[in-house]
């Protein structure tokens, strides 16, 4: 899966696709069925959807994206002072874009919302199917956390682990996850560390995600078939 930041104020800039790249993207990604994209929002397409305002979100949905991430945290240029009161407006987001399946970043930072959404959905026994937990304590800045926790007991979430994830420790990590996550299936998100400084650009690194998918497919607990199109090296 690839994961498309979009910022308004940051549009254009490493790490910030324009709209010209997304609709490219979306054209590829419809020619090629079996392609996932994530739309990872921030900044004031944050506080939008959280306030109500579903534009960009109908934009994503036709562009193809399938899943949603609501990175609702201050240094993603969010207003945090009241995620509490956008609980109400989140679970009725996701009744409406049925089609899209939705990412909440938890860590404490964004506990009112997240919480709010559990008490709204009787702690989770009525959970909406389209909503996904991902642990990210680093809060989207790439710190590798000292440990990684287990999901909450009873819960009926999907979800993936962040956090300063890179090819060199990917291997640990899964290990680590493995256990955390007690069996339960799980996803890892990587951003800063699929980067490189190439002839002075902040570039995406593919050699990177090819050693991270190298390492995924020969972890030993994990039981995944070598993808075709990445040639094995042994």
């Amino acid at each position: 899966e690839f994961g498309v930041l979009f910022r308004p104020d940051k549009e254009g800039t490493p790490r910030y696709a324009s709209t010209d790249f997304v609709d490219r993207l979306s054209a590829v990604s419809k020619l090629n069925p079996d392609m996932r994209l994530a739309a990872h929002l921030c900044s004031t397409r944050v506080n939008d959807v959280l306030n109500g305002n579903y534009d960009f979100l109908e934009k994503v949905a036709n562009w193809g994206f399938q899943r949603v991430q609501i990175n609702a945290t201050a240094v993603n240029g969010v207003d945090t002072t009241n995620l509490s009161s956008a609980a109400p407006v989140l679970l009725e987001m996701t009744a409406k874009f049925q089609q899209l399946e939705f990412i909440l970043q938890k860590n404490d930072e964004t506990k009112p919302l997240w919480e709010g959404l559990l008490k709204l959905t009787d702690e989770g026994s009525n959970w909406p199917s389209n909503v996904s937990m991902l642990v990210d304590e680093s809060k989207g800045t790439g710190v590798l956390a000292d440990s990684w926790p287990s999901p909450d007991a009873g819960s009926s979430y999907r979800f993936g682990y962040a956090g300063g994830i890179s090819p060199s420790n990917i291997t640990k990590v899964l290990t680590d996850v493995c256990e955390a996550s007690s069996g339960e299936p799980f996803w890892v998100d990587m951003e800063s560390r699929l980067r490189s400084e190439k002839n002075g650009a902040d570039v995406f690194d593919l050699d990177k995600c090819y050693q991270v998918v190298e390492a995924v497919v020969s972890h030993p607990q994990l039981s995944l078939c070598h993808p075709e199109y990445l040639p094995q090296t042994n």
